[in-house]
């Protein structure tokens, strides 16, 4: 009897402990797909993160070579047109400030101009405007322009707003032809501008 029912106690012992080991054995290989699964995931995602890292650098870095062209550009156009400046002054805005700041040169000039302007044949009253810094050079000169067109109507009038060069027009309608240092350099630089820059840089 005793050994019957120690069968019977082994049996129930060995089935539960069957049992269980199944049961554990469910568990572990759940477990392993779910922790392959998460790892798959983890895999997946990692790339992702990595594939868009990868894509923002790429983008970055064609952005920053686009902006460093761009400045270099710029940097490049404002080198030339500060070369560009500097040349043209030098060979066209001193010059002809130089010039139009010597007497005799200004006093052909006047005189040319009133006498295409004729005076003595126009009932309007002739203005011509010179530099402040050169009145006392040019008193004498305007002096006797003014009383050779006494009857013609010529004004001379002296004005700082402007260092070389002169003004003249009708004083009734206030419409002067201004012939000043810059108008003459802004001329002549529209003529020699493209030629200096194919010059100094090529096309």
């Amino acid at each position: 009897m005793q050994n019957k029912l120690q069968e019977l106690t082994d049996k129930l012992y060995r089935e539960g402990l069957s049992k269980g080991q199944r049961k554990a054995d469910q568990l572990l290989t759940k477990a392993k797909d779910e922790a392959a699964q998460i790892v798959e995931r983890a895999k997946e995602e990692a790339a992702a993160i990595l594939a868009q890292a990868q894509k923002s650098a790429e983008e970055a870095k064609i952005n920053m070579e686009g902006e460093v062209k761009s400045a270099s550009r710029q940097t490049m156009a404002t080198v030339k047109q500060a070369i560009e400046s500097l040349i043209m002054t030098k060979i066209i805005a001193e010059p002809t400030k130089e010039a139009l700041s010597e007497t005799d040169f200004i006093k052909s000039l006047v005189k040319t101009a009133i006498e295409r302007f004729d005076p003595q044949n126009s009932n309007a009253r002739l203005s011509v405007i010179l530099p402040e810094a050169m009145q006392k050079s040019l008193r004498s000169f305007a002096e006797k322009q003014v009383q050779q067109h006494l009857f013609g109507g010529v004004d001379i009038q002296f004005d700082k707003t402007f260092k070389a060069g002169f003004k003249i027009g009708a004083k009734s309608d206030g419409f002067y032809i201004s012939l000043t240092d810059k108008d003459f350099s802004a001329l002549f630089g529209e003529y020699l501008r493209p030629h200096t820059r194919a010059l100094l840089f090529g096309g």
